[in-house]
């Protein structure tokens, strides 16, 4: 198997990200160091929608203010920035502002703490962007099933059940969005595909508004170790868990398509093409 390794280096976490997304992904040895001494050279003419932390939404907002390259937000003043966000976002938004000038400056005093990853994570999620817009509830219900089949059997692997799951769906188009993002509290703490994609289709679908989905994302949260069992007066939850490991176990083995659901199989399925890449981009 050929996995290209993408590395960017910097003095700071905030410029080894930008270096990597920016500049390391496009070179063709794959890494790319960028010092401060770098920033105004290198990263500066980029446009904003480069910057880390900057989405569709900030972008907008950014451009509406006369700043569409990280320089422009780089080189207004700390003070500046403050006052207009605040009159774009309100008061509480000196932090924001803050946060994206230091991007775009390149500085971030955080340490670097190894180890951090041992640490019970809050929540286990997966989202996609679509290739093409979803219209059909047939189409989507396909790619919410692969979405709660990738979450659940990361949570198996980690060792975790779940007790809320959260749906996150964005519709087109992408100049004014509309969708909807929530939660539910399931009737018990589990892992299990089947069990979790009931309340994943409960959600999406009284939430819908129809329109052409385009993104969505599913995310278990309250999570409790695996050791703790709660048992089913209707079911052998021990049976069911054993048959979640066995599949596991096949698809660790051989790989994630060496067992595929058969919807995976029709237009709308992503699994096999996602199966293909790593971060979002083919191996």
């Amino acid at each position: 198997m050929n996995i290209r390794i993408r590395i960017g280096i910097g003095p700071t976490k905030i410029l080894a990200k930008q270096a990597t997304d920016n500049f390391a992904k496009k070179n063709v040895n794959g890494i790319f160091t960028l010092g401060k001494e770098d920033v105004e050279r290198e990263l500066w003419p980029l446009a904003v929608d480069k910057m880390y932390g900057v989405g569709s939404r900030m972008t907008r907002h950014f451009v509406a203010l006369g700043m569409t390259t990280i320089g422009h937000v780089a080189r207004t003043p700390l003070a500046t920035l403050k006052q207009k966000f605040r009159a774009r976002f309100g008061k509480q938004s000196d932090i924001q502002a803050e946060v994206m000038w230091r991007t775009a400056n390149g500085l971030d005093d955080s340490p670097v703490t190894p180890g951090t990853f041992d640490v019970m994570p809050k929540s286990i999620g997966h989202g996609m962007t679509l290739p093409r817009d979803y219209s059909t509830a047939e189409e989507v219900d396909i790619v919410l099933l692969e979405l709660t089949e990738e979450v659940c059997r990361d949570a198996r692997a980690k060792g975790f059940t779940s007790g809320t799951v959260h749906v996150f769906c964005m519709c087109s188009p992408y100049d004014a969005p509309t969708g909807f993002s929530q939660q539910r509290k399931m009737p018990l703490c589990t892992n299990n595909t089947l069990k979790v994609y009931r309340s994943v289709r409960e959600i999406f679908h009284r939430n819908w508004n129809g329109l052409p989905v385009r993104k969505v994302g599913v995310t278990l949260g309250s999570l409790v170790d695996e050791e703790v069992t709660q048992l089913d007066l209707f079911e052998d939850v021990t049976k069911v868990r054993e048959l979640d490991r066995v599949v596991d176990g096949i698809k660790d083995r051989f790989g994630s398509t060496a067992l595929i659901r058969a919807s995976s199989m029709m237009k709308a399925g992503l699994a096999v093409d996602r199966a293909r890449k790593i971060g979002g981009h083919y191996r």
